[in-house]
């Protein structure tokens, strides 16, 4: 193949924007079609719309609420093979910056081709393992036509914006302004300040509605449940992902495109999942890792080595704002490194990985726990390349007779539910390949559709579809029960057992359809309520109109506040997803808070977790982390000139501000941003660097007024921040700002 770039002519005429979803946009002008915005399943949106981009504009934005912005490896693969331009030998113009454009070829890479031989070294991986997965990458990568593989750079040309940020293409002039604003000229337009959106809701780009879930999911022992089945070039719906149901808890397998919006169709809240197998790094099976980062609580994640080093970097190149970007994946969450025939236990639920043939390493796992006498079995294959591809590989010598024999025996395999990559093409599996699997059930994954004459010999999952392995009686089940007994430990662990159990004899389980009005404000029903499924919202009622003002997950308890206080409702919850809730009796609640000495002590909670709400940063934080930090607080009144912090301190207690001013002194003098004195108003944080930098106060800070604060001990907030993956992350980004100043 002889390398060449084409540049597309000079457009001529005017210049037209496409709107395709919210973050991305297609600019014409002539023959060029610049995409502009790479959020997540952006291919689906240009195929919707029937567009071929031939040239990226780069945004300034990686991330945006979770929603990866710089989703770039589909739009990779649309040029290579639905535009065909490596065939053609043709490169793809970037307009980036040059301080972006090595980041976006080091995640293509990783992505595209997986880590090198000595990166699979340093990351730990077996030498025998790391040069079984490197030849078989080598094999299947895209190759020059003398045989070498090809790289990212071959695929892309950047055309970088100079000094006054300014580049050209073809006749098309572009200025970047920053923020994701641009402005667009040719010889016969111009489009000025012309900002890329991405505020507000993301939505996938589906052609079919996404089914919603009729009834909120019940606790079962084992099931599993298809949140998406299909591929990345599908725009009928999203990307195969699964969701695995332990005992009451759930395993979600593959982390992919909008995977919150996928789990609130099923019925699932986000923070209800307690851990995630990651079988490999494509984004159609983890871009959605960075959703993840606003959990509530940490998560155990099971993956292998490699595939662990390749999402480390990614989330790094992804999140450059934070205070340590490489160690971001280790911080989030609690990593757990597999080793394929070693079984590992989540919630009496054993996992037991393999590896399969893919571009890149890929593990699938299979699932099994018992079930009285009987031991039942999920295989969950994983991208698999097709047995034809595996035994045309094997006998081109890429790899050993014992792997080969690893690999078709995923063919033989039998249990109860086998679910298995179809996707065809280079490298994906067919439906024929398990058409003589025994199993009990066997589905096909990875694709949207099957061929009329396959339709009656394979099985095809949905979106939604659920899969019962060992089934709880239809009535209130004990494992709901146990869901309860947790939520009310938790929320009041000065309770005894004695108590909680009789709370729990009394209490009744409810399912509530989404859009129901659970309480409603000034009500004066006294019922409380335990969430052991699903999302819903707390609203209030200002100036005749209901506004949101907190989410309430899987987990936590709402409705105590009337109970205790014999007062009508304050506030209305409404279910944003089905929800299944177990339902107390208020006059037993109120006996109870009384038994454990809560009467007193709740209310003077629910005014500090009232406090702790309107501050901006920790509104967003769950309920529970916000009642635990309540919990901790203490409240202090300080006199007018009285100093609160001094400067060289090695105190690293945290603040909020109820009421009254306080202002920030370096030395004697007072510090002057812009030549004005830094005065701090109520509801602000103050000292929340203090207990993660380790280092003596930089400031004093004095009361101008009588003041109000909330004292929470810096240990105290760092262990229930570092709880909280989304509160880290928000504080990291200050901790790295506020040490680099």
């Amino acid at each position: 193949m002889t390398d060449r770039t084409t540049t597309p002519p000079n457009p001529a005429g005017t210049i037209e924007l496409d709107h395709l979803m919210p973050g991305a946009d297609l600019l014409r002008a002539g023959t060029l079609q610049l995409a502009i915005g790479f959020p997540e399943e952006v291919v689906k949106a240009w195929m919707r719309a029937g567009r071929s981009p031939n040239a990226w504009l780069i945004p300034d934005r990686r991330t945006h609420d979770g929603v990866v912005q710089w989703a770039l490896e589909f739009p990779l693969y649309f040029a290579l093979f639905i535009r065909g331009s490596f065939a053609r030998g043709e490169k793809l113009a970037v307009l980036v910056s040059e301080r972006d454009w090595p980041d976006v070829c080091e995640y293509l890479r990783l992505t595209l081709l997986g880590l090198t031989r000595d990166e699979l070294r340093a990351a730990g991986v077996a030498p025998a393992v790391g040069e079984m997965l490197a030849q078989e990458g080598d094999y299947l990568a895209l190759k020059h036509a003398d045989g070498r593989i090809a790289q990212v750079t071959d695929f892309l040309e950047p055309h970088l914006f100079d000094a006054d940020g300014v580049v050209e293409l073809g006749g098309l002039r572009v200025r970047r302004h920053g923020d994701n604003t641009y402005s667009f000229f040719t010889a016969d337009d111009r489009l000025e300040e012309y900002r890329l959106e991405v505020d507000g809701a993301q939505v996938p780009p589906y052609a079919r509605p996404l089914p919603q879930a009729s009834a909120p999911m019940l606790a079962q022992p084992f099931e599993v449940v298809t949140l998406g089945t299909t591929n990345g070039f599908d725009p009928g719906g999203p990307c195969a992902n699964t969701l695995v149901q332990a005992n009451g808890r759930f395993l979600l397998v593959d982390c992919g495109p909008y995977i919150r919006t996928l789990l609130g169709h099923a019925g699932v809240s986000l923070n209800q999942l307690s851990a995630l197998v990651l079988t490999h790094a494509h984004e159609d099976h983890a871009v959605g890792l960075s959703a993840l980062l606003s959990l509530a609580h940490r998560i155990t994640l099971f993956c292998s080595r490699e595939n662990a080093e390749v999402m480390r970097r990614k989330l790094a190149l992804l999140n450059p704002e934070v205070k340590s970007p490489a160690t971001l994946l280790d911080d989030a969450f609690d990593l757990v490194y597999v080793e394929p025939g070693q079984t590992y236990d989540f919630l009496g639920l054993e996992l037991r990985f393999h590896y399969t043939m893919h571009s890149i390493p890929c593990t699938g796992v299979e699932l099994s726990m018992r079930d009285g006498d009987t031991v039942r079995k999920v295989l969950l294959v994983g991208d698999n390349n097709s047995r034809a591809n595996i035994e045309k590989a094997a006998n081109a010598g890429v790899m050993s007779q014992s792997r080969l024999d690893e690999l078709l025996a995923l063919y033989a395999w039998r249990g109860d539910l086998v679910v298995f990559d179809g996707g065809a093409g280079l490298i994906h599996g067919m439906p024929a390949d398990f058409g003589q699997n025994g199993s009990t059930q066997v589905v096909c994954v990875h694709t949207g559709t099957l061929k009329a004459e396959e339709q009656h010999l394979y099985t095809l999952a949905e979106p939604g579809h659920r899969y019962t392995i060992v089934a709880e009686h239809a009535r209130p089940t004990p494992l709901e029960r146990g869901l309860g007994h947790k939520a009310l430990c938790d929320a009041y662990p000065e309770a005894s057992v004695d108590w909680i159990t009789a709370v729990l004899d009394a209490a009744s389980p409810v399912s509530v359809n989404r859009g129901h009005v659970v309480v409603r404000h000034q009500d004066r029903s006294a019922d409380v309520f335990v969430i052991l499924a699903g999302e819903l919202m707390v609203l209030v009622e200002r100036d005749g109109k209901p506004h949101p003002v907190a989410t309430l997950q899987a987990g936590e308890i709402f409705g105590e506040m009337a109970a205790v206080n014999d007062a009508p409702r304050s506030a209305s919850v409404r279910a944003l997803t089905p929800a299944r809730l177990l339902r107390v009796p208020g006059e037993l609640f109120r006996r109870f808070a009384r038994q454990a000495n809560l009467t007193a002590a709740l209310p003077d909670l629910w005014r500090k977790r009232a406090d702790l709400d309107r501050v901006p940063m920790l509104a967003e934080a769950s309920v529970t982390t916000r009642s635990l930090l309540a919990r901790h607080a203490v409240r202090r009144t300080i006199e007018p000139g009285a100093t609160l912090i001094r400067e060289g301190s090695a105190s690293s207690t945290v603040f909020v501000l109820i009421a009254g001013r306080v202002q920030v002194y370096k030395g004697s003098e007072p510090l002057l941003v812009a030549g004005a004195p830094v005065i701090v108003e109520p509801a602000t944080l103050i000292g929340e660097t203090a207990p993660f930098l380790k280092a003596a106060r930089n400031a004093s800070i004095v009361a101008i007024d009588a003041c109000e604060v909330l004292a929470i001990r810096g240990a105290d907030f760092k262990r229930i921040v570092q709880r909280s993956p989304q509160l880290f992350c928000a504080i990291s980004q200050i901790v790295k700002q506020r040490s680099a100043a």
